[in-house]
């Protein structure tokens, strides 16, 4: 591994707008859908080279980012308000934290913690499949962005984890030393992860259990 990341950065406990290795997205040529977000700077290069092939070929079809870096605050309020919107209609802790699993991940264990991921254009996958420009955009993400290092995290064919993706994108020469780093701790001391959690209903649930799941049950490809 090149670098030891420490695990506050794994777990997305510090604030990217003070972290000299990110950029705000407002200061990039990257088209956004709301001010404030952030990159790790070398992420951002290769998107914005990415942005622009794309646009050569495609100058009508929307590339935009619509969500980049993701602290542990940022995350903790979407699985808040999600948890105490499901608590309302289901009574089994384990079965509302699966439901929100589906597409959004627990404070602690999102990707969009590190830098390195984005969200392009929609996170629906009807529109990926179903809209003529979202078929376009996808089939050409699929074909080029690894060429500027990027995988797709949430593929089809996994068995686990959260649903298929066709929006989520993260940088892998610089994602899989996390993820690297993230499955040792796993395997060796979960507990040093597991005790920075601090979310509503994390004491009820099987946390361990799918804090692995749900980090490690990834596309291959973006382990290395």
């Amino acid at each position: 591994m090149a670098q030891t990341i420490p695990l506050n950065k794994l777990t997305g406990q510090f604030d990217e707008r003070k972290d000299s290795d990110f950029i705000a997205l407002d200061l990039t040529q990257l088209p956004v859908n709301k001010k404030g977000m952030y990159l790790q700077k070398e992420v951002a290069d290769q998107l914005i080279k990415a942005f622009k092939d794309f646009k050569k070929d495609h100058p009508n079809i929307p590339f935009i980012v619509v969500s980049a870096t993701r602290n542990y605050a940022y995350q903790n309020g979407i699985w808040q308000r999600k948890w105490e919107a499901l608590s309302h209609k289901l009574n089994d802790p384990e079965k509302i934290a699966r439901e929100i699993l589906k597409y959004s991940s627990m404070p602690g264990t999102s990707r969009h913690h590190w830098g390195t991921d984005i969200d392009i254009t929609s996170v629906s996958s009807a529109y990926f499949k179903s809209d003529k420009k979202g078929i376009i955009l996808y089939k050409w993400l699929q074909e080029n962005l690894p060429k500027y290092g990027f995988c797709q995290a949430f593929n089809e064919g996994r068995k686990g984890g959260y649903q298929p993706e066709e929006w989520h994108w993260s940088y892998k020469p610089i994602a899989s030393q996390y993820i690297a780093q993230y499955k040792a701790i796993l395997e060796s001391d979960p507990d040093a992860i597991i005790k920075t959690l601090d979310f509503i209903g994390h004491d009820k649930i099987k946390l361990e259990s799918l804090v692995k799941q749900y980090v490690l049950t990834i596309n291959s490809d973006c382990y290395s």
